[in-house]
């Protein structure tokens, strides 16, 4: 290995082998994108200069990634001379309608033994900068990331952002010194222990559900839709703040559910996505720091209320994030010799909205939520994923294959969560059997017939137990 060459970290490792299967032409489905709206008067140079300042304070934007014969390898370029800024005329009138426009510039695969893996972009209108556009390769940064470029760059083009601006005042830490630290004798004292977690692990996780086959996220196809809702964000802070429950944990315990109508399986395998930015010095970092946790929920123990099954949830998941660091080459190994098989994960959950718990009520907050239908970037995949987006009407992002979800029920199922989680700030000792139920008749559609009111309180409600 060459002095200038140190390996990936973990999460950079991840995003390489997960890939490494994956049609190239799809690679772009999975890149990040951020848009800047540029303040009044804002010319194209200081955008191109404040392109290049993200790049001197970033490692990761110029970084190029190559295998070797002891393993994948980072290698840093210096950041002389100005960043390369592709253009885009187009008259857009929202920041996502600029995302979109800048994004084409990533439509072909990035290079990333030859490339910086980015696109930078100025979407101007009749020849006026409008917008500043980031788009990165996963292996370079996360949601986390990118948001913390997207701070940066606001406040480096002369716009309002704090968040930026102190930002800006800090050295941010490199993914090369993490990936030293992670491979120095206290990362392997870690990584001991994962490898432990990991062996525990196996011993639960059903054969037949974990390693999901190498095929199930492969076949093209799925279908998205979004539920926007100013009540679910208000009633989930709620929750929170009553109940001493992470609204994390409570959306996560709604989704445990559903999976296990949708499988007919009292038994749920689910995947965390683990940020593992739990820390100083790398918790502001700008990589690729996620990576899959996998939990095991037996739901044929949720009997009784809501609030039991959890406060249950959440001790699993935070246990599966605790480990959710590690070096994916020897959990793989440890797989392949348990199994058989490679890993494969299925069932995603990443939770987004940090600011549900942390601000007022949103006005307008009682009324239902909408859903959206939308068109998903990535045609593969997980065969269910759902993201938690933050903001006033907490977008809840829910992509699938239409053979575990037919499209016309992915609405209902949105709903259902909608109603649920308004059902929670209003219910505090809500019977888990009856949320089942409503879960499965909003699955089944309008002609499934509903049990009486009086049944939902019922000690033993669930009709067929090996769905709940």
């Amino acid at each position: 290995m060459k002095a200038d060459s140190v390996p990936l970290t973990f999460g950079q490792l991840s995003v390489w082998r997960v890939m490494a299967d994956w049609p190239h032409s799809r690679w772009p489905e999975t890149y990040l994108t951020g848009a800047v709206e540029l303040p009044p008067g804002c010319g194209e140079d200081r955008v191109v200069s404040a392109f290049g300042a993200l790049r001197r304070r970033h490692e990761s934007l110029r970084t190029r990634f190559t295998d070797t014969a002891d393993g994948p390898v980072q290698r840093v370029d210096d950041a002389a001379g100005d960043p390369v800024v592709g253009h885009v005329e187009r008259q857009v009138t929202t920041v996502e309608e600029a995302a979109a426009a800048g994004r084409e510039l990533a439509q072909d695969r990035i290079d990333r033994a030859r490339e910086h893996a980015y696109r930078f972009a100025v979407v101007t209108s009749g020849g006026r900068s409008t917008h500043a556009v980031i788009t990165t390769d996963h292996i370079v940064a996360d949601g986390f990331s990118m948001g913390r470029l997207r701070a940066e760059l606001t406040a480096l083009t002369g716009g309002d952002s704090p968040e930026g601006s102190r930002w800006l005042e800090e050295e941010p830490p490199q993914p090369r010194a993490l990936a030293l630290a992670q491979r120095s004798a206290a990362g392997r004292a870690r990584g001991d222990g994962v490898l432990r977690h990991w062996r525990d692990l196996l011993a639960t996780l059903p054969p037949d559900a974990f390693p999901v086959p190498d095929d199930a996220g492969g076949s093209p196809g799925r279908i998205e839709a979004v539920l926007r809702s100013p009540r679910a964000r208000a009633a989930l802070a709620v929750v929170a703040r009553e109940r001493g429950l992470a609204p994390h944990d409570v959306l996560l315990a709604l989704t445990s559910l559903a999976l296990a109508v949708l499988e007919e399986s009292a038994r749920v395998v689910m995947t965390l996505q683990s940020s593992n930015r739990f820390g100083p010095p790398w918790h502001t970092v700008v990589s690729s720091m996620n990576q899959y946790a996998p939990m095991v929920l037996d739901t044929g123990t949720a009997a009784g209320t809501f609030d039991e099954w959890v406060r249950r949830v959440q001790r699993t998941a935070l246990k599966a994030y605790r480990f959710g660091s590690y070096d994916i080459d020897a959990v793989d190994a440890l797989v392949r010799g348990d199994r058989g098989r490679a890993p494969g994960y299925d069932n995603f959950y990443n939770f987004l909205a940090h600011d549900v718990a942390q601000s007022a009520p949103v006005p307008g907050a009682v009324r239902a939520g909408r859903v959206e239908r939308t068109r998903p970037h990535r045609q593969i995949g997980p065969r269910f994923d759902v993201k938690v987006l933050g903001g006033p009407d907490m977008p809840v992002v829910v992509r699938a294959d239409p053979a575990l979800v037919p499209a016309d029920r992915l609405d209902a199922l949105l709903t259902w969560f909608d109603e649920e989680a308004h059902r929670l700030a209003a219910e505090p000792a809500g019977s888990t059997a009856a949320l089942v139920r409503r879960c499965r008749a909003a699955l089944e559609g309008p002609s499934a017939v509903r049990p009486p009111e009086h049944a939902e309180h019922a000690e033993h409600a669930v009709e067929r137990p090996v769905r709940l």
